[in-house]
């Protein structure tokens, strides 16, 4: 015995000393990894994300080179929604499946969690899982789903798969300070979706504006003598929001109405009423600011509130927008730096007084589904006290009302219950609802793991928000809302979300399309995502988190944001030793323009040329100059991950493209026709 050992032992005596603090918690248990290999084949454990043995499903080999002809067919975003949930060609794995199944190479999982391919066809293969009818805990998919391996490189391996279980049913929603006792409030506060809306001028607890340091200036306006904003030469029948000019001093057009912008030095910031508008067009209306909406991008709204009937609130979007990046000296008026937002809504342009907006018209059911954790509709209930056309969820006569989950570190008491509520995007928005999750069981359980399913799923997550779908629920406006006004949980299909949640899957393909295909309307990102070549190819199957982190963290504190990277996240994949022939790039420039004065314009950005920002939120910015034209570029990337070139446009672009990018001025000028 050593002697260190000794002397502990002499130290002891027959008095329990005090408690010590309890240590770290373990690493979840793994499974036994004795499965055996397969001399010509492959074998694994299917598990949950925490270790757990999934004691059924079948694994699947999807042919690669079926991915690849399937991509052959151009997905129809302006089906149906009948016609989108019989497409066979929109979700890239279970799609195959769907038609193949019984063809493809298959293995059943057995009551130890373990698979087993004797043999394996040639050829690159994903390899999936997928649940039994009657297993209702988890999702298809797995962490090998994803990418597809030569045969050869799988013959004789253990490849242990890991799968997402799901919520129950029944489970309910908690509000991220739940998740954030045991996962850390780095995960959520730093993201623009967890910082939209918020009370003016105030940050919840789960709220971290420090990546954007001008997140207040629009606020400032309203600070001291306030702000008058001007709006004038009106068109109420532009299809775009903007229907007036907007000045901050007073224009020689003719002024339909104004908008102060106040702020009641006698209110503390925070309070109801710090900061307000006024309406005036001869008679004057007041609307309290009760919310800021925006900020971490390139654009800040306001909104206000009013109350029903029942005494419940619905809110509504003023017509002011404050641009970040805003010039008065652009041509168009929706890039000054203050811009009207659906003033048709608050004036008559008929009659040339002020008005109400519609109850059709709140943002309880055009957007807060998009925005809340645990978003529902509540009964509003008319004047004579009969419950409004809608049941549940209000009506278009009565009102609609909305609420989020109540969480001590939400932003605010948005349905005036006395409980604060999770009113931006959270980690349930989603992992789904985290009661079951929370209950004493094997840590990870009955919660989703976007990560393990498959691409199809995780990207319709993200895509039932960002590709401006109309619902069924909440009177067929902005929100995929079910007939029983629910968002869409967390690991739907596209084909179900289409159906089930949907009059209309993607945008209006005149309104908020260029002729093109490139996307025009904000909020597009997925509609131009499942067209790209990085969602249907056979290699590696992208969705949002392959570029997006949805959790930020220190070196990533924008999170929602690539428009700066160095192309060292494109790189990941597109490597010299993987993609050779785009390098180097001054040379792939040259290829593909078919010029080599290029050499000294450098260092080229792979997304100046493959993400042009062609939609538009706020304002857009100038770009080439071919005197005495101006091009200007939008400030949303298009997420089709391709190139719409000059060659598409008979004289002058109408709309933002690589070859109008600033940086080709002046030897781009001499192919344009001025």
């Amino acid at each position: 015995m050593s002697l260190a050992a000794l002397v502990a032992i002499g130290a002891c005596t027959d008095e329990a000393g005090e408690q010590g603090t309890g240590g770290a918690g373990g690493d979840p248990g793994t499974p036994d990894a004795g499965v055996g290999a397969e001399a010509f084949g492959l074998t694994g454990t299917v598990t949950e994300a925490n270790g757990e043995l999934v004691p059924s499903g079948i694994v699947y080999l999807v042919p690669a080179s079926e991915v690849e002809e399937l991509a052959q067919t151009p997905i129809d975003l302006f089906a149906s929604p009948q016609d989108t949930a019989m497409l066979a060609v929109d979700e890239p794995i279970e799609d195959l499946l769907d038609a193949n199944a019984e063809r493809y190479e298959q293995a059943d999982v057995d009551v130890d969690g373990a698979y087993r391919f004797e043999t394996l066809p040639e050829g690159r293969h994903f390899v999936v899982w997928v649940p039994h009818d009657d297993d209702a805990r988890h999702l298809p998919g797995g962490d090998s789903s994803r990418v597809s391996f030569d045969s050869d490189s799988l013959i004789g391996m253990q490849m242990d798969i890991r799968v997402s279980p799901q919520p129950s049913a029944s489970a309910r929603y908690l509000g991220s300070s739940a998740c954030t006792g045991c996962h850390g409030l780095e995960s959520t506060t730093r993201t623009a979706h967890n910082v939209g809306l918020q009370v003016p001028g105030v940050r919840s607890p789960l709220q971290d504006v420090e990546p954007w340091p001008d997140f207040d200036e629009g606020l400032q306006a309203f600070e001291g003598p306030g702000t008058t904003l001007y709006y004038y030469d009106c068109n109420p029948g532009v299809a775009e929001p903007a229907k007036c000019s907007v000045a901050d001093s007073p224009p020689a057009g003719a002024v339909a109405f104004t908008i102060n912008l106040r702020r009641d030095a006698m209110k503390p910031v925070g309070e109801l009423g710090a900061y307000y508008v006024e309406m005036v067009d001869g008679s004057v209306e007041r609307y309290d600011v009760v919310l800021t909406y925006g900020g971490a991008l390139q654009r800040q709204q306001y909104l206000t509130r009013r109350t029903n009937a029942d005494g419940s609130f619905s809110y509504f979007v003023l017509p002011v927008q404050y641009n970040y990046q805003g010039d008065s000296g652009n041509p168009d008026p929706a890039d000054w730096p203050w811009r009207d937002y659906r003033s048709d809504l608050w004036y008559d342009f008929g009659a040339d007084t002020l008005r109400q907006p519609n109850n059709a018209d709140s943002f309880d059911n055009n957007c807060a589904g998009c925005h809340f954790t645990g978003y529902e509709l509540r009964s509003v209930t008319g004047a004579g006290g009969a419950g409004g056309a809608g049941g549940n969820g209000g009506s278009d006569v009565e009102g609609w009302a909305a609420s989020a989950v109540v969480d001590a570190g939400g932003s605010f008491d948005y349905d005036g219950d006395g409980r604060v509520e999770l009113i931006n995007v959270g980690c349930e928005s989603c992992h789904g609802p985290g009661s079951d999750h929370l209950m004493p069981s094997a840590n990870g359980r009955h919660i989703a793991s976007p990560g393990l399913l498959t691409p199809g799923r995780q990207a319709a997550l993200c895509g039932s928000c960002h590709s401006r779908p109309l619902g069924i629920g909440g009177g067929e406006r902005g929100l995929p809302l079910s007939e029983e006004n629910e968002m869409p949980p967390p690991g739907i299909r596209r084909a179900a979300f289409a159906v089930n949640h949907t009059t209309r899957v993607s945008g209006d393909p005149d309104e908020d399309f260029f002729d093109s295909g490139d996307a025009f309307g904000n909020y597009q990102q997925y509609s131009d995502h499942i067209r790209s070549k990085h969602y249907r190819n056979p290699s590696r199957l992208l969705t949002c988190t392959n570029c997006h982190s949805p959790h930020a963290n220190s070196a990533d504190i924008a999170a929602m944001d690539t428009s700066g990277d160095d192309n060292t996240l494109c790189t990941t994949c597109h490597s010299p030793a993987v993609t050779p022939e785009l390098y180097p790039l001054t040379d792939h420039v040259a290829e593909v323009t078919g010029g080599s004065v290029h050499d000294d314009r450098g260092p080229f950005l792979c997304t100046e040329c493959h993400m042009v920002p062609t939609a538009r939120s706020g304002a857009s910015l100038p770009a080439l100059e071919d005197p005495p034209k101006q091009y200007y570029w939008n400030d949303i990337a298009s997420h089709r991950m391709s190139m719409t070139r000059r060659a598409a446009f008979p004289g002058q672009p109408d709309q933002p493209i690589a070859f109008t990018n600033q940086c080709g001025f002046p030897c781009h000028g001499n192919f344009l026709p001025n």
